[in-house]
C-alpha cells in the first residue's frame, strides 16, 4: 500500500514532466498555463523562494511557439549592480577597462526565445528604465555602443518581493510594474499544498537513488514519514524538500527498506522545529518521543515497547501497526529482553 506511483489527471499531463502536482490549489493556479504559453505577452510570477518559479517559466517556454528557441535565465539579485547592465545588454570592445572584445548580453542570447528575469524586484532603479524600453520597443544599446540592437524576446519575470510595496518605497518603477504584470501567476508555498508533498518527496528520493546508480526496488517512505513531511512548515518550500530527499538518499544506512521518521529527522535543516512539531503530527493518537541522537536499535526498542503498550500487549495487532510480521516482533522482543504478553 505504499505510495510509489501517484496518478496524475489527464488534463494536467500536458505540464509533465515540467511540473509535479495534484493539489487543487496548484491545479487552479496552473490551469491557464497552456493558454499563457500560447500568448506572447510578458508574464510576472510571484512566490516565496523555492516555490518553483523558474520551473514554471521553463514550462511556459516549452509549451510555447518559442520552444525551439533559447531559454535564458538570469538572477537579478545575484549580480552586483555594477555588472548587471553588462550581463543583460552586453558591451562593445573598449567600453571599459577589461572589455577586450564585444560581448553579447542575455537579451541577445535569448533572441528568438524567452528570457527569464528572476528576482526582478532586486534590479537597480536606474536599470529599470532601460528594461522598460526593451519591453516596449524591443531595442537597446550595448554598453559603449552607438548602434541599436533589436531583439525578438519574450520576457518572463519573477519575484519573491511585494512589488507594490517596493513601488511605494521608491524601489520599483510603477510603469515597469504594469508593463510586466500583463499575465500573472502566483505560486503558493508548499505548506499550503500538502497534497503535493508525498508526490514530490517520492519523486526527489527516487531521482536521487537513480542518480547514485542504484537499481530498484528503492526503499519506501512509510505512511508515518509521509504524514510527518506533509505537516512540516517547509520555509524553503520545494527546494528544501528536494535537498532533504537528496540528503536522505545519500546517507541512508544500507539494508533499510522502509524509511521511518527517525531516518529523516537527523538530516533535516530544522531538526529542533521538526521535533517541536512531533506532538502535533500524531494527534489525536498516542505517540513516542525519540530524541535526536538515539541509536536505531534503541529507537526500535522504544517504538515496539510503546506500540505494545497501546495494543495492551496484543502482539499481532502491534505487528500490523508496525508493518512487520509476528515472527519479527517475537524476535525483536527476545533481542531487547522485553517480556510484554
Amino acid at each position: 500500500q505504499e505510495m510509489a506511483v501517484i496518478p496524475v489527471e489527464p488534463y494536467v499531463q500536458e505540464l509533465q514532466p515540467y511540473l509535479l502536482f495534484r493539489s487543487p490549489v496548484m491545479k487552479q493556479v496552473l490551469s491557464s498555463l497552456p493558454r499563457i504559453a500560447a500568448s506572447e505577452q510578458t508574464v510576472l510570477i510571484s512566490g516565496e523562494t523555492g516555490t518553483g518559479k523558474e520551473l514554471v517559466a521553463r514550462a511556459i517556454h516549452m509549451l510555447s511557439p518559442r520552444k525551439s528557441g533559447p531559454f535564458v535565465a538570469i538572477n537579478c539579485g545575484a549580480i552586483p549592480d555594477s555588472l548587471i547592465e553588462a550581463e543583460l545588454f552586453g558591451y562593445e570592445k573598449g567600453a571599459f577597462t577589461g572589455a577586450v572584445k564585444r560581448r553579447k548580453g542575455k537579451f541577445e542570447l535569448a533572441d528568438g526565445g524567452t528570457i527569464f528575469l528572476d528576482e526582478i524586484g532586486d534590479m537597480p532603479v536606474a536599470l529599470q528604465v532601460k528594461l522598460l524600453r526593451v519591453l516596449e520597443e524591443g531595442v537597446f544599446y550595448r554598453i559603449g555602443g552607438e548602434e541599436p540592437v533589436r531583439v525578438d524576446v519574450r520576457v518572463i519575470a519573477a519575484t519573491r518581493r511585494d512589488l507594490k510595496q517596493a513601488m511605494e518605497d521608491g524601489l520599483f518603477r510603477e510603469d515597469l510594474y504594469w508593463r510586466l504584470n500583463v499575465l500573472r501567476i502566483h505560486l503558493p508555498p508548499l505548506r499550503e499544498r500538502p497534497e503535493d508533498i508525498p508526490l514530490l518527496a517520492i519523486y526527489f528520493l527516487y531521482r536521487a537513488f537513480n542518480e547514485m546508480g542504484l537499481t530498484p526496488p528503492y526503499p519506501l517512505l512509510s505512511a508515518g514519514t509521509l504524514d510527518m513531511l506533509e505537516k512540516l512548515p517547509w520555509h524553503g518550500n520545494v527546494r528544501q524538500l528536494r535537498n532533504l530527499m537528496t540528503r536522505v538518499a545519500a546517507l541512508l544506512p544500507q539494508g533499510i527498506n522502509k524509511i521511518l521518521p527517525i531516518h529523516i529527522l537527523p538530516y533535516m535543516d530544522e531538526v529542533v522545529e521538526a521535533t517541536m512539531h512531533m506532538e502535533k503530527l500524531y494527534e489525536p493518537g498516542p505517540g513516542v518521543f525519540i530524541p535526536i541522537g538515539t541509536t536505531l536499535d534503541k529507537a526500535e526498542e522504544m517504538l515496539i515497547k510503546e506500540t505494545l503498550k497501546y495494543t495492551k500487549g496484543n502482539r499481532s495487532r502491534a505487528a500490523r501497526l508496525l508493518n512487520i510480521s509476528i515472527r519479527t516482533i517475537r524476535r525483536k522482543l527476545k533481542k531487547f529482553g522485553l517480556t510484554q504478553g
